[in-house]
């Protein structure tokens, strides 16, 4: 962890490397958020609503990425409006700062209003690729993982509107769980076919994350009779914390090696080095509410 005073003085920023004083890399993004112990609704809203818009904004450059002009160029350009909407609000966002509490709701709104369209684009797209009315490269679960992350981050910051700055760890652990999941199971289908030990290692953290989903003893039992040496290498790296704890924790740890191996060429796959910070930076997220949750 890093505090730049000038970047935000008053906030946590969080690089790659914990000790790092700057990006290590053109393609890693620092994810800015409340220090532990900051309840204050007026600045999750504005964390929370700084990194949703980059995300968002992400999901609309992978959704072009994985469109050809010869396929979707409709739906492509589409896409391409709502990476330039969702980049110019995340720039308005961080250069403003955090709203006043006076604020908070027409803040929230600002942002939750674009979210709207795009959760209907991703549920409309994402029926036109299970059907074959649309036949763009991108997964129909996909346009589903993204369309549940944007309702999510719609939901968030309602109740931030509200004043609500708490985060409920069953809640926390049933959304970040299956997005972890699904992350795996992408992963594991990016890689190159000559990936066997990753390929394999993908499909087992995804299976340790379902089970972990229940998240009570009888789901990291689950967990341990499904992956045992996934889950007790965890657990051996992190014995003081709980299953679901470490098993974030390694999962972190291993995106935030597989996006250093992308960028250099050490791991072969198709995977863009966006989406590996992306999905590290969602990972880092999951661990940080998990911290904050009651």
């Amino acid at each position: 962890m890093n505090r730049d005073p000038g970047l935000r003085a008053d906030m946590d920023v969080l690089t790659r490397s914990p000790d790092a004083t700057k990006p290590e890399s053109s393609y890693e993004k620092v994810v800015v958020l409340p220090r532990m112990g900051d309840d204050d609704p007026a600045n999750h809203a504005w964390a929370d609503a700084r990194f949703a818009a980059d995300i968002l904004a992400e999901h609309a450059l992978f959704f072009a990425l994985l469109m050809p002009e010869e396929l979707a160029a409709k739906e492509r350009a589409e896409a391409l409006r709502f990476k330039d909407s969702f980049s110019e609000l995340y720039q308005r966002i961080d250069a403003d700062g955090p709203p006043q509490r006076s604020d908070l709701r027409s803040f929230v709104a600002t942002v939750t209003e674009p979210i709207k369209p795009f959760i209907e684009y991703k549920a409309r797209l994402g029926e036109a690729q299970s059907t074959g009315k649309l036949r763009s490269l991108v997964w129909p679960l996909f346009f589903d993982h993204t369309r549940h992350e944007a309702e999510r981050w719609e939901r968030r910051l309602k109740g931030l509107g509200t004043g609500e700055s708490e985060f409920e760890r069953a809640e926390v652990v049933r959304f970040w769980t299956n997005i972890m999941d699904e992350h795996a199971r992408f992963v594991a289908h990016l890689l190159d076919p000559d990936e066997f030990e990753l390929v394999e290692k993908a499909f087992s953290t995804a299976t340790v994350f379902r089970r972990l989903r229940d998240d009570s003893v009888g789901g990291t039992v689950g967990a341990l009779a499904a992956e045992p040496g996934t889950v007790i290498d965890s657990l051996a790296q992190n014995p003081e914390v709980d299953a679901v704890m470490s098993a974030v924790q390694t999962i972190l740890d291993f995106k935030t090696q597989a996006v250093r191996d992308i960028e250099a060429g050490r791991i072969k796959s198709i995977i863009e080095p966006r989406l590996a910070d992306h999905v590290r930076r969602e990972a880092l997220k999951f661990l940080n509410e998990l911290k904050r949750a009651v």
